[in-house]
């Protein structure tokens, strides 16, 4: 079996309501870029690269690594993450090459369990345990009652533990978590997203507040270049922090955790290295002590492979879900994932379990 064929696909999905997150900043439409291996045993695979910007994603995978990758053999995976990643002779460790690179390795990796009629992750070893607990992400910046209506509809549905994004001030984000927390009750785990919002000492704040309400995790409170700035805050706060989204290959992953910089590592499969990387970093947190909760703000594509991972490795808790009802989400599915008893199960279809339905990617497709 050979690679026949590289290429990308962008969509552009515009939003009804836009997404607000901390520092006054907002999201008004999401895009992706969607990577398609075709081989010329007719197998297809598909996966997804978070740049975040798509048309960096599609350059740099049809003009740097298509003519790497056609005529190979596609399951030689490792062989192909280090033609892309480590065998040049300028490092590239983080950025939107891996970004670009994890796309192309979620295809490979669809194409494999495809050609051996299985989920991925069978291929990687799973599964570890019973299905995957998911969390709703996200609770974007509004009024502090519609957040806390929404909150409680989460929780209405199943879900045991609900994301809001705050950031734009102490008294602000206070004011949120706490009608958030009369909302869903005590015993939902409520976790806050400041987006890289504060400072250091801002940071210190909110994370006492946030304590006071017993928040599950504090997720990114500061830039993604203060590692040790994230650390100080673990050993100052009673509050967990979370961060990771932002942090690229094993190599990245193992600053953060000989930093002793987070409680919960959040790896995007779709930027960190793909589906090969992010084992392996899953791997790593293991030696560590320290729990994996994938980030994933995505659309199907992202969802399948973060699944696949973390059904496939002990050290992962939390599926992060998306319930903004994105048109390119579930029903990229082969079998749509569903709620039951506070659990989704894995995609069991061979590969991924995911595929580019025609007439939807068609309606968002940007060329």
């Amino acid at each position: 079996m050979q690679i026949t064929d590289v290429r990308t696909i962008r969509i552009e999905v515009p939003l009804e309501r836009s997404l607000g997150v901390s520092r006054g900043r907002a999201l008004d439409a999401r895009g992706a870029a969607f990577v398609v291996v075709e081989t010329d045993a007719g197998i297809t695979g598909v996966g997804e690269g978070v740049g975040p910007e798509p048309y960096i994603v599609e350059r740099i995978v049809e003009e740097k690594y298509a003519p790497r990758l056609i005529g190979k053999n596609p399951l030689d995976i490792e062989r192909h993450w280090a033609a892309m990643l480590t065998d040049d002779l300028y490092k590239d460790r983080k950025g939107q090459g891996v970004s670009a690179a994890s796309g192309v390795d979620i295809a490979l990796w669809d194409i494999a369990g495809k050609h051996h009629g299985v989920p991925v992750y069978r291929l990687l070893g799973g599964p570890v345990g019973g299905d995957l607990k998911p969390y709703a992400s996200d609770l974007f910046w509004q009024a502090p009652e519609p957040m806390a209506d929404r909150a409680a509809s989460y929780v209405d549905r199943g879900f045991a533990g609900v994301k809001t994004h705050l950031g734009r001030g102490v008294d602000a984000d206070k004011e949120r978590v706490a009608a958030i927390r009369d909302a869903v009750g005590p015993e939902t785990a409520l976790m806050v997203d400041m987006n890289c919002g504060y400072d250091r000492p801002d940071a210190r704040r909110a994370g006492r507040m946030l304590a006071e309400y017993d928040v599950y995790w504090y997720e990114e409170p500061l830039s993604p270049y203060d590692i040790e700035g994230l650390a100080a805050l673990r050993e100052e706060l009673a509050v967990p922090i979370a961060a990771g989204e932002n942090e690229y290959t094993k190599w990245g992953f193992q600053d953060l955790f000989e930093a002793d910089a987070v409680d919960y590592a959040m790896p995007d499969v779709m930027r960190c290295g793909g589906i090969t990387e992010a084992t392996k970093i899953c791997a790593l947190a293991e030696t560590y002590g320290t729990v994996v909760t994938p980030h994933c703000f995505t659309t199907g594509v992202g969802l399948a492979a973060s699944m696949h991972v973390m059904a496939a490795s002990p050290a992962c808790e939390w599926l992060e879900f998306d319930v903004t009802d994105f048109p390119v989400y579930e029903a990229l599915f082969e079998t749509p994932p569903t709620l039951d008893d506070g659990r989704i199960a894995p995609p069991e279809d061979p590969g991924l379990g995911v595929s580019l339905d025609p007439d939807v990617i068609d309606e968002y497709r940007v060329d």
